[in-house]
Formats: structure tokens, C-alpha cells, sequence
């Protein structure tokens, strides 16, 4: 897991990629590396930084010339296979191909054999050689043969191209800004902010979505104009000789079901073969050189990775006892508050597999004093404060000596585990099998503790509304609906009326899912549109913060195209959602881990931590920042908000969203350029240091 970073520029402005790289520190403080290059003649020089590798002899990046050069890749190194030298980036084989890398590719060991029979050697035992051999070999099809999170970027001099590429889902951020002439990548927003070409401007129509549709991460576009992300599943491909930038899908899952497997003879087979890929892609994600971990909710999918990984490592041991220690580590956010705190589950698995249970409590306190840190490092604003314990969790795991971690994520869009989507479930056998068998649907939903079944039609119903009708609505009466179609919570005399008629006939977007079914339409735009691609963000950003690699086995693609080849009731059935991991797990998850009817997501009292903020927040709605919003923002709204007791400003509509924007506006456009997060105490404080604010282009 790395930071990367780079510079396309026939104007040479290519000292910024210092910068860039130092901001990224955070991201991989194990090593720093970059590569200067004059694309035409093939001409290079290396450079080092601080944290260079001690075994190598790099001149300083700041003493070279730069220039004589037009193009420039910077790296961070967090070594996680072969901590040595050998493993320095750029890498390069021949000093024709150059690689920047950030993620792991899992099945490198396959690959490295596979190339070997071809002819090829190796001189390290990291992944990240392996990419530059199998790009040798296969070009731009070694995409396809990669298992793994990964966002690269390789200048190849023979055919003076850059080759950038991302994973199938996006687990690794890839953004760019590309001006017809000049190219900037980065793996964090902020650092491709400090080259002077990018402009310092917030994009309008995010925050719109953001503000009134409530949804982020939805498009190619991000808050910041010119400045956008490459998709998941593409690769970008730019000729320096004439300049040309285009972008290509590489992957694209395929939502043909086979209908076959709904046999009950067949079920069998489909349990099996499910167990089967998620313990291999845990198995996998085990890899390592360096200390391993899990996060760990009390949750269907945490529970079932921590007993799978349990297993894999008692029986296989698949990781050396040295790395891993005698005793698996657990890492587990808590709530004071009884009713939202699921420790009683999570204790059961720690209980049964005899893992190390490592705890933190977030705090109100620990927020409010590290809201700007929080901001700053997200990159975009976020939805609520429920990515606060993920952050929590992640720096717990690094004050613990664990620099990987694997979690549950994409679970609940792969096998429809939020609640919300029943209804969508209820429009899908109502279309297949008629009313009365939604309605039997929505009884047995009720009866294993779910929606009651009036909530779940009077959701369904709400759902076969136009669009237009349900936006409306939800002004009036907040509805129970699937992840990002729930509206932000703000109401519309609280945002700027020219703001909503600019853009009253913009509308979400959605995947196309031509010819599959309701549910599965619904999960598609959630996996690759509305809703897992903002909480990978949060992942990236919260883990990486810290200097933790997160992984994800329930994205391992060979899972998720195995998943969606099935009949929707392996994923809803009787009542029961997640039903293909519940009957395919049952056999080593303790029953009340396995049949829990409550479902509580990421859980935090919200609400109490906004009113213990309540003098911060009205310090934030008096500042300079919210008063540039008010294009965003009904000022009068605003005004209103801050005369409020604690406790009605804390029950505010969309209160966090506008204490986010706020806080993010300032960071980002009033005290733009920064030195960064200097870096991250015991506690998790992160001191930022400012400087004078750039704007425009």
C-alpha cells in the first residue's frame, strides 16, 4: 500500500511533485522515491527524499534539474511484502518501464510462477514486480489477470505512453487533472492541489448532491472542479508524443443470472462453492510480511472473516506465527451507550476463536478536537459521523503494532444486507410472482424481527413513485429507502433557493442494469455508484491515515461475479437477508451471530455528539467559510440555526453535512496550501499547518 503521484508537463512545472509526495507521507512512510524524465529522448535521472531507503544512494529530488524534463512520478512507500530495498519505487526492470503502485496484488505468487515458466526472473518477492512483467508480457490485458486493489501508473518509454490503471471496484483512489496538454495525478485530492496549474474551486454540483440529493462519489466527478476520479474498472492511456489522453473500461460485471441454480438440487453446490471463494479470498488477503489483523463489529460479515481467518491460520498457517503473533488480533469500536453498543456479539467471537480483543471508545471530545484532522484527510465531505469509529478502530490498530487489517466492507451491497432493501425485494416478487406473494414476503420479513410488514409496503409503495415525486416528499417526511436515495436530511428552507432552481431537474444517476431484476438493478447502482464507493473513500482514507493497509475480502471479484450470477433468494430468503453467507456459514458462526435479526450498521449517538459540539458549531456558522456558502447555504437559515438552544441545534436537519461542508470549505479553499498533517500522536490528535490561500487557476 502506497501514495503515488505525477506530473505530465511540456512546461516543466514538475517541482510541485515534492510537495504532492510529502502529502502523502501518511500514506506510506516507509520509503520515498521519483523518477525524472524527458519523455522525447527517453533521458532519466532518479531521486530520493528524507525517507529514502537507507541502502540506496539517491540525489536529493530537490536538486534535480527540473527543467530538462517534462514528466515526473513520485512514490510513498508502506512496505507490506519484501521490506527491503528491492521493493524501492518508481521501480524498474530495464529503465524502459516505470512503475507507481499503490495497493497488493493477492495473487502475485501465481502470477510470479506463471511469468517464470515464460522466462522471466525476479529479483524481489514483492507484488509490485510482478506488474511491471505481466504489463511486459500481456500489455494492457494483465489487468485482467490481477486479483487484487491496485492503482498504478507506468511510463513506458519505448512507446512513450503512461499507462495508468484501478481496480474493478475502486478500493485504491485514483484522481487526475488532464488540461488537453498537462496531466496530474495523485492518490489523495490534496496533493494534487499543490501543483499551480489545478484550480483551488469547489464544484457546484456536488455539493448539490451532496446538500439535497445526499449522495457523493456517485460519478466520474468530484467537489473540486477539473478535478475527476478514474472510474473503477478503467485505465487511462495518455501519448506524450501528440498528446492524447483517452480512457478505457477494462472490466464490467456481468449481471446474467443463472436461473439453473434456483434447483433445490443445486443449492448444495452453490453453499459450497460460496464458502469456498470467501475463504480463499481471506486466505489470500493473509498475506503478508508484516502484522495482520481484523476489524471486527459483531456483525454477520466481520464475524464471518475473524472465524475464517481463525481457521486459515490454526489449520494452514497460512501466516508465519512470528507476524501474526500467538493470538489474532481483533480490533472493535464500542459505544457508551447500551443500546447502540454491539460488544455482546463481538465478545462471542473473540470468545470462540481465543482472538486478542483490542477496544476504543470514540468520544465527543476526541471529535471536536480533531474535526479539522478528520476533514482534511477525507478529502470531500461525508455523509455523517458514523465514519468517526472507523477512524478510531484504524488508529487503534496501528498503536497496536498491525499494519493490515481486513474487514467486512461490501458485504451488505453484495448480498443485500441493509434492511432497506427489502422493499425493493417486495417489488421483486410482486413482479414475479404477484401482490400476494409480496405481501406473504413482507409478513416473514416482520416476523424475524425486520420492517413491519405495514412499514414495508408503505416503503414499497413509496418507491413506485416517479422521482421527482419522491425528492418532493422527502422535504416533508424523512423515508425509509436504500442507501443513497434517502436525501441528506437537510430541508429546503435551509439551502439556497437559487442553488435548488439551478439545478431543480438534476436528478441521481444510475448504473445501467438493462434486463436483471429490481433488487439486483438496486444492488449493481449501490456497488458501483451510489453507495460503496464514497464508504471505500472513507476506508482508504481512514485506514491510511494511520498507515494501515485495509482489505477486503467480500470484493474479492471472483466472489462478486459468482454472487451476481445467482437467483436473488440466495440473497433474500424467508425473511432473511445475507442468506447464501447465514447458510454457508453456519457450521462455525454461533447461532446469534449467524440468525441476529438487528441489524445496526455503523452505529454512533450523533445526536449527542452534535449538541456536546454545540459552541464549535456555532463558531464554524458565524466564520468567514459559512458566510462564502451562503450561494449554498439560506443564510437567514443559517442565522436562525445559531440562535438555537444546544439541543435544538443539535436535532438540526442535516446538521453535520452543513458543520462538514463548512469545515471542509475552509480547509480546502480558504487555507488551501498546507504543509499537511505533520503527523499522528497517541491519541489520534493530527496538527495541520497552513499556509496563505491560493484560488483560481
Amino acid at each position: 500500500m502506497c501514495g503515488i503521484c505525477g506530473i505530465f508537463d511540456p512546461q516543466s512545472r514538475l517541482r510541485p511533485i515534492s510537495e504532492m509526495n510529502n502529502l502523502l507521507r501518511h500514506r506510506g512512510p516507509d520509503d520515498e522515491g521519483y523518477l525524472f524524465a524527458q519523455t522525447e529522448s527517453g533521458a532519466y535521472k532518479q531521486a530520493g527524499g528524507p525517507d529514502s531507503h537507507p541502502d540506496l544512494s539517491l540525489p536529493d529530488c530537490n536538486s534535480v534539474e527540473v527543467h530538462n524534463h517534462d514528466l515526473a512520478l513520485g512514490s510513498r512507500r508502506l512496505a507490506i511484502l519484501d521490506l527491503s530495498a528491492a521493493g524501492h519505487m518508481p521501480m524498474t526492470v530495464d529503465g524502459r518501464l516505470w512503475l507507481v503502485y499503490n495497493g497488493e496484488i493477492y495473487n502475485y505468487r501465481e502470477l510470479q510462477a506463471e511469468l517464470q515458466t515464460l522466462g522471466y526472473s525476479f529479483r524481489s518477492h514483492a507484488d509490485t514486480e510482478v506488474i511491471l512483467a505481466a504489463y511486459t508480457e500481456w500489455g494492457t490485458e494483465c489487468l485482467s489477470r490481477f486479483n487484487g486493489m491496485f492503482s498504478f501508473a507506468i511510463w513506458d518509454a519505448g512507446k512513450k505512453r503512461l499507462f495508468c490503471a484501478r481496480d474493478r471496484f475502486g478500493i485504491k483512489p485514483f484522481y487526475y487533472y488532464w488540461d488537453g496538454s498537462s496531466l496530474i495525478f495523485a492518490s489523495e485530492i490534496k496533493a494534487l492541489m499543490q501543483h499551480p496549474a489545478v484550480p483551488a474551486e469547489p464544484r457546484e454540483s456536488a455539493i448539490y448532491d451532496y446538500l439535497i440529493l445526499g449522495v457523493s462519489d456517485h460519478s466520474d466527478a468530484t467537489f473540486f472542479n477539473g478535478i475527476e476520479v478514474l472510474p473503477a474498472g478503467h485505465f487511462l492511456l495518455l501519448d506524450t508524443r501528440d498528446r492524447q489522453l483517452r480512457i478505457e473500461q477494462w472490466w464490467n460485471l456481468d449481471l446474467h443470472c443463472q436461473e439453473d441454480l434456483e434447483a433445490p438440487e443445486r443449492r448444495a453446490y452453490v453453499r459450497g462453492r460460496f464458502r469456498e471463494l470467501l475463504t480463499d479470498a481471506v486466505r489470500l488477503r493473509l498475506r503478508s510480511d508484516v502484522p495482520v489483523g481484523t476489524c471486527l463489529s459483531g456483525g454477520l460479515d466481520s464475524s464471518a472473516i475473524v472465524s475464517l481467518c481463525n481457521s486459515l491460520m490454526r489449520e494452514e498457517h497460512v501466516i508465519p506465527q512470528g507476524v501474526i503473533g500467538d493470538h489474532q488480533k481483533t480490533f472493535t469500536a464500542r459505544n457508551f451507550e447500551p443500546e447502540i453498543d454491539e460488544h455482546h456479539f463481538s465478545r462471542k467471537i473473540v470468545d470462540m476463536t481465543g482472538a486478542e480483543e483490542n477496544l476504543v471508545y470514540p468520544s465527543s471530545d476526541l471529535l471536536w478536537q480533531e474535526l479539522e484532522s478528520f476533514v482534511w484527510q477525507l478529502d470531500e465531505p461525508v455523509d455523517s459521523t458514523s465514519q468517526y469509529p472507523q477512524w478510531n478502530v484504524m488508529r487503534l490498530a496501528r498503536q497496536r503494532g498491525v499494519k493490515v487489517v481486513l474487514d467486512g466492507q461490501g458485504g451488505d451491497e453484495l448480498l443485500a444486507g441493509y434492511q432497506s432493501y427489502y422493499p425493493t425485494y417486495l417489488d421483486e416478487v410482486s413482479s414475479r410472482e404477484g401482490t400476494i406473494a409480496a405481501m406473504s414476503a413482507a409478513l416473514d420479513f416482520a416476523r424475524i424481527g425486520g420492517t413491519p410488514a405495514r412499514d414495508c409496503l408503505r416503503s414499497y409503495a413509496y418507491r413506485k413513485l416517479p422521482w421527482r415525486m419522491q425528492q418532493t416528499l422527502s422535504f416533508f417526511q424523512a423515508q425509509r429507502t436504500a442507501p443513497g436515495t434517502g436525501g441528506s436530511g437537510l430541508k429546503a428552507w435551509q439551502v439556497s433557493q437559487l442553488l435548488i432552481w439551478k439545478f431543480q431537474n438534476r436528478r441521481l444517476p444510475s448504473a445501467p442494469a438493462n434486463g436483471t431484476g429490481p433488487l439486483v438493478k438496486a444492488l449493481y447502482n449501490d456497488l458501483t455508484r451510489t453507495n460503496l464507493p464514497k464508504l471505500l473513500r472513507y476506508e482508504d482514507r481512514n485506514s491510511m491515515t494511520f498507515s494501515i493497509e485495509a482489505r477486503l475480502p467480500f470484493l474479492d471479484f471472483r466472489l462478486v461475479e459468482f454472487v451476481f450470477a445467482l437467483p436473488v433468494s440466495y440473497r433474500i430468503s424467508g425473511g432473511w437477508t445475507k442468506r447464501i453467507l447465514r447458510d454457508s456459514m453456519r457450521d462455525i458462526l454461533p447461532n446469534e451471530i449467524c440468525w441476529r435479526r438487528s441489524k445496526l450498521g455503523f452505529p454512533v449517538p450523533e445526536a449527542k455528539w452534535l449538541q456536546a459540539g454545540a459552541s464549535q458549531i456555532r463558531q464554524l456558522l458565524t466564520s468567514p467559510a459559512t458566510r462564502e456558502l451562503d450561494r449554498f447555504l439560506d443564510p437567514g437559515a443559517i442565522e436562525g440555526m445559531r440562535a438555537l438552544p444546544d439541543a435544538a441545534l443539535a436535532a438540526s436537519p442535516g446538521l453535520w453535512r452543513i458543520v462538514n461542508l463548512v469545515v471542509w470549505f475552509k480547509l480546502y479553499f480558504q487555507r488551501q496550501r498546507r504543509e499537511g498533517v505533520t503527523g499522528v500522536t497517541g491519541t489520534g490528535h493530527t496538527e495541520l499547518r497552513g499556509t496563505e490561500p491560493r484560488r483560481g487557476g
